[in-house]
């Protein structure tokens, strides 16, 4: 096989995201999106809702709005970018009334989750989604935390001066109970 060869059969096999021009041949392109399934309930104050856009960022068109709901409401989280935003494909009430039920981005600090680990010294936080490794920090048992990221079933969080990722066992998506 030649050297063309080779290079040809690489691309074709590469991820398309690679495809795209987001790779060490074109530094400047934004990674790809990051797949998830997780969720995370709005903790967004305004009494307008949650704002979802169509693309990440304050300059994607407001697509649709979550209602604010004083009981709460749980959104699934499908992917992530490096910059704080994550799609969502629905949102539903602690009811269970559905409010929202198509792809849109919002951004991670207007979601939340809680921490599990009731009964103990609190929830290891590490350095990156891939593994555990050392840990970051520890954070205390039922702290609300804001969303940053999602990966797999991986979830990156800002709690004070931490940030870092939590592994689903460490994670309540409820807004009502403490998942224990």
């Amino acid at each position: 096989m030649t050297l063309g060869a080779v290079a040809l059969a690489a691309l074709l096999s590469a991820p398309a995201a690679f495809v795209r021009g987001a790779g060490p041949s074109n530094p400047g392109a934004a990674p790809p999106d990051v797949r998830c399934d997780l969720e995370a309930y709005v903790v967004d104050p305004d009494p307008k809702g949650l704002n979802v856009r169509d693309a990440p960022g304050v300059n994607g068109k407001v697509v649709a709005v979550i209602p604010l709901d004083g009981d709460g409401t749980v959104v699934h989280l499908v992917a992530s970018n490096p910059n704080g935003w994550v799609q969502i494909d629905r949102a539903e009430t602690i009811e269970g009334r559905v409010v929202f039920d198509k792809k849109g981005w919002v951004s991670g600090n207007m979601l939340g989750i809680a921490t599990r680990g009731y009964g103990t010294r609190g929830v290891k936080l590490y350095p990156t989604a891939a593994t555990k490794g050392k840990a970051v920090g520890t954070i205390p048992p039922e702290s609300e935390v804001r969303v940053a990221g999602c990966s797999g079933d991986r979830m990156r969080v800002k709690y004070k001066s931490l940030n870092g990722w939590l592994d689903r066992e460490s994670q309540c998506p409820s807004p009502v109970t403490n998942c224990s």
